[in-house]
């Protein structure tokens, strides 16, 4: 299902990923293709999104396994203390830069 057009309250009054710091808040990213669900701490996110509103987060990401955009949906999530435990976070390692050549072919 594809998302909704942002409507001008969501972006004006959104809060943005950097409202969130190291705390009891998490973003969770589903896809409703092949229901899968991830869950990020928002300060993770900033490095690779910048500091924006929540609901934009899902169209900056691709889904691992059905490689999709279009059925990601991000929302913020405030667990209980009984849903922390065992809870599958991802965290950010590192970004990796892929440099690829691109080449022009020239008659001389």
């Amino acid at each position: 299902m594809p998302e909704k057009p942002l409507s001008r309250y969501d972006v004006l009054g959104a809060p943005t990923l950097s409202s969130y710091p190291h705390g009891g808040y998490y973003v969770k990213i589903d896809c409703a293709h092949c229901r899968v669900k991830r869950i990020y701490e928002p300060v993770d996110l900033i490095p690779l999104c910048g500091d924006i509103p929540i609901r934009s987060v899902a169209r900056r990401f691709r889904c691992e396994l059905c490689t999709r955009k279009d059925y990601l949906a991000a929302e913020l999530l405030s667990p209980s203390a009984k849903e922390l435990v065992g809870m599958p976070l991802r965290k950010l390692v590192r970004i990796k830069l892929i440099r690829r050549p691109i080449w022009k072919d020239m008659k001389l």
